[in-house]
């Protein structure tokens, strides 16, 4: 004969599977709270625990507290989605409880048959749970529990007189304030579906705003869910609307600081090409890396297919982050790559690590570390060692302070921002691309402007050879006058030659500091422009997660379980075992998708605030433009100087 999971049991201790299967034959379930045994002892015996004889464990003393609050709450709460939003969350915002003592709880209450939480039983039960977690942590176990069970502790006034003050305003129409978690736990994306009720209908100021579909779910704003996953030390209880800005800048301006994208004298590592090409058949280029490090300089050797390997460890662990991309390989058949590309892929493989140590996270990476500095052979090192490729969130957990305090002040004006620069991200890229071409093309001007400065030179050094020629200045009667005066314009056209020799000089050192420096320095900026536009591709494809679906999919579980437990009195034990699990694995996996949905927020944020200080790289290039621009004409000035004093006063223009 199968037992009803609220009839009366002689022992609740007889079996410990009976622990963890509320509906099996024979089950325990506690005994009703009214009758009042004849016991000397407001304790529990062991042999009254254990015995299968006993009598059954009977609470004789309901303390006050437990009874007042019943009575404000005993039409408000029916499952635990009422308990957690009138009981626990309360005891969570003034500090009595974490969430995790709270899941701890709820896993005893659902572990010993303690539910429907409406039956006056199990409800004092759940309150003596709470009460002896509350005076000794740790102590909420079933065991204790029942030893406690005609001496439970008294609960918090304070909690008590919230619980009154909330049952005052639902007397005065106002409603409360607190509402389950779980019921807006999921993406804000959701079109409020009547199944879920509150759980899709929690959006963010900036999805009411925009009616527009979401299609990235880093716009999902979960400010309403923070509770679920508050840290289990200092849960605090101001919000972010009452928070004095100063915090908020003091965090961003922490964030800022850890980056430092300028070029100047900080890259800290150098590359070359190593001479001779190494490779029986398929010869291909080494690098030596040069890394500066706590005052000493390593140098190790890697091949461009260890950089590709670098930069899908890094993409496979870091998705979340702004990476930087690396030059393209450029097969070709039956002959080597010209020296202009591979001079070219050096300087992109140079830009890359130097934006990669100087990435505060990406920096200080272990394989980063080792990539740059122990000169073993990357694929001997990848087969001893062990490499974690996990996400770099496994095993972390959103600080509460982000969600309580940060994010509420910043939500809106970054979700905001994210959009509007992801939206005009591939147009930046055009334009900067197209200033890159325009300062290659001005570098090739001022190439071709020193080869017809040599064409100068050489031309007029010919006329001088010639022009005596027909300017004969030998003669001592017909042409005696033109000896000085041919001298005299030869002398100026030396002058001129002169000048287009160090004029081409300068044009020289000019097209190496513009090909070196600014060039690189404005690549340098494109690259980071490129790492942002990956960064919202990936944001897209990886954020993913089902927490709508699970959470419609928890609230018709709840619904069947309660129907089961209360409605059906031939429920199998294993079938309601099984749905209560299913229940809490989809809660946990809830809590595990949010976590790190926060995390990836998190993540994205600190990205985009760090991504900021790259526009000093555009103020630095700029300056360093405007400078070598004012160098070369302050020299070619200098040059057309000098060459106005010499060919004025002796260039010859008349015979007297």
């Amino acid at each position: 004969m199968n037992s009803n999971l609220y009839s009366n049991e002689d022992d609740p201790w007889k079996s410990s599977s009976g622990w963890n299967d509320p509906l099996q034959t024979g089950s325990p379930s506690p005994a009703p709270l009214g009758a009042i045994p004849p016991s000397s002892s407001t304790y529990l015996t062991s042999s009254q625990l254990l015995s299968k004889t006993s009598t059954p464990a009977i609470v004789s003393n309901i303390p006050d507290s437990y009874q007042e609050i019943h009575s404000h709450l005993i039409d408000k709460i029916s499952n635990v989605n009422d308990l957690d939003s009138h009981i626990f969350s309360k005891l969570i915002k003034l500090n009595y409880l974490t969430n995790y003592q709270k899941s701890r709880i709820l896993d005893v209450a659902y572990d010993n048959q303690l539910l429907p939480v409406n039956i006056a039983n199990n409800f004092y039960q759940i309150l003596g749970l709470i009460g002896l977690e509350i005076d000794v942590p740790g102590s909420a176990d079933y065991v204790s529990l029942q030893f406690r069970l005609n001496n439970l502790p008294e609960l918090p006034r304070k909690f008590i007189n919230l619980i009154i003050e909330e049952d005052q305003d639902d007397e005065e129409g106002h409603g409360g304030n607190f509402t389950d978690p779980l019921h807006y736990v999921g993406n804000s994306t959701g079109g409020g579906s009547s199944v879920g009720g509150d759980w899709g209908r929690r959006r963010s100021q900036v999805a009411e705003e925009d009616e527009e579909e979401v299609d990235d779910p880093l716009l999902a704003d979960h400010t309403s869910t923070h509770s679920i996953i508050e840290q289990e030390d200092n849960a605090l209880e101001t919000r972010g609307d009452s928070i004095d800005s100063s915090i908020i800048d003091k965090y961003v301006e922490d964030i800022r600081a850890q980056f430092k994208p300028l070029i100047g004298s900080n890259d800290l590592v150098g590359i070359k090409e190593v001479p001779e090409k190494e490779g029986i058949i398929f010869k291909h280029i080494n690098y030596i890396i040069t890394f500066e490090t706590n005052g000493t300089s390593k140098k190790v050797v890697r091949r461009y297919s260890d950089f590709v390997w670098l930069l899908e460890f890094l993409l496979e662990k870091y998705p979340f982050r702004v990476i930087p991309g690396l030059p393209p390989k450029k097969f070709t058949v039956g002959n080597s790559p010209d020296s202009q590309f591979l001079q070219r892929r050096r300087r992109g493989l140079h830009r890359f690590l130097n934006q990669l140590v100087k990435h505060p996270v990406l920096g200080q990476e272990p394989v980063v570390q080792t990539f740059l500095s122990v000169p073993t052979d990357i694929t001997t090192w990848k087969k001893q060692a062990k490499i974690d490729y996990s996400l770099e969130f496994l095993g972390k957990k959103i600080e509460s302070n982000f969600i309580n305090i940060i994010w509420p002040k910043i939500s809106q004006e970054f979700l905001s921002n994210w959009k509007l620069a992801e939206t005009n991200i591939n147009k930046l890229i055009e334009i900067w691309t197209k200033l890159v071409l325009l300062v290659e093309r001005h570098e090739k001007r001022q190439q071709q402007i020193n080869f017809d400065n040599s064409k100068f030179t050489e031309m007029l050094t010919k006329f001088k050879q010639l022009d005596t020629t027909v300017y004969p200045n030998t003669n001592e009667v017909l042409l005696s006058e033109n000896g000085d005066i041919v001298g005299s314009l030869n002398d100026s056209l030396g002058y001129i030659g002169d000048f287009f020799n160090k004029s081409s000089q300068i044009l020289i050192d000019e097209c190496f500091i513009i090909n070196t420096q600014v060039l690189e320095k404005f690549k340098n900026y494109l690259d980071y422009l490129y790492s942002l536009q990956e960064l919202f591709e990936r944001s897209k494809t990886l954020s993913t997660n089902t927490i709508e679906a699970l959470e419609v999919k928890i609230k018709e579980n709840e619904i069947k379980f309660k129907k089961l437990v209360t409605e059906d009195a031939d429920a199998k034990g294993n079938e309601v075992t099984k749905l209560r699990q299913i229940i809490i694995n989809d809660k946990q996996e809830i809590f595990k998708q949010l976590n790190k949905d926060w995390l990836i927020k998190q993540c994205c944020f600190q990205e985009f605030i760090m991504f900021q200080q790259t526009q000093f790289l555009i103020g630095e290039l700029w300056i360093e433009w405007c400078k070598g621009r004012y160098r070369f004409q302050e020299k070619n000035l200098a040059l057309y100087d000098n060459l106005n004093q010499q060919v004025v006063n002796d260039m010859p223009t008349s015979i007297n």
